[in-house]
């Protein structure tokens, strides 16, 4: 089974730049055209004016090319979420309030609008953990090896009824309602508005609970 650091071989990386961007480009149209399960190899080996055979010595297959190119875009999301949790102090509930609307509005306004629209409306427990932030920081970061979580160096635990060792669970299912209020929002045609408003209640859910106090 294949893990979830799909990147490309040391030949692509050889390429010259401009090379390594028109195979990219090819990528964000095929993609952004059709979900990943329909994508066609042949139509991005032609906007790419590569051979299929060239496309094997860079990518194993077109997963492989799908995850790196939104490895690509997701660098900007990584930052922004890390800039909530600080200006947030550590609070998950703050972070989060204010991190939505921003991912939000550059999912749905920018560039590649289609791309995310089919990602998030064909997404199954498997492309969630490969997108999820916590899989992408444990990519990248050695302290997220060694120490397990991401989360846990930015969420002040002080605030939540919850330790340490737990934080990432809360974080999951904080991403799933995420994902779905997204998924659902981008299927129904609701507004930005909705999506915003379908979230905000899902988080006041955790946040509060929803269990009558006796």
């Amino acid at each position: 089974m294949k893990g979830v650091n799909d990147m490309p071989t040391q030949t692509f990386f050889n390429l010259p730049k401009d090379k390594q961007q028109r195979l990219l480009d090819a990528a964000a149209t095929e993609f952004s055209r059709v979900p990943l399960k329909d994508a066609s190899i042949n139509n991005i080996i032609k906007l790419a004016e590569i051979s299929r055979g060239s496309f094997y010595q860079y990518f194993e297959d077109k997963e492989d090319l799908y995850y790196y190119f939104f490895q690509t875009l997701r660098h900007d999301t990584k930052k922004i979420l890390e800039d909530c949790f600080k200006k947030a102090d550590g609070d998950l509930f703050v972070a989060f309030d204010v991190f939505f609307p921003m991912i939000l509005t550059m999912i749905t306004e920018e560039q590649h609008s289609e791309f995310f629209r089919h990602l998030f409306v064909h997404m199954d427990y498997r492309s969630s953990r490969k997108v999820s932030p916590e899989t992408m920081q444990q990519q990248k970061c050695e302290h997220a090896k060694k120490n397990g979580h991401f989360f846990e160096d930015y969420v002040d635990t002080d605030l939540l009824k919850i330790g340490d060792e737990d934080v990432h669970l809360l974080v999951k299912l904080i991403m799933s309602f995420l994902f779905q209020t997204i998924g659902e929002g981008f299927v129904k045609d609701w507004p930005k508005e909705k999506m915003l408003e379908v979230f905000d209640k899902k988080l006041s859910w955790i946040r509060y609970g929803v269990a009558v106090k006796e």
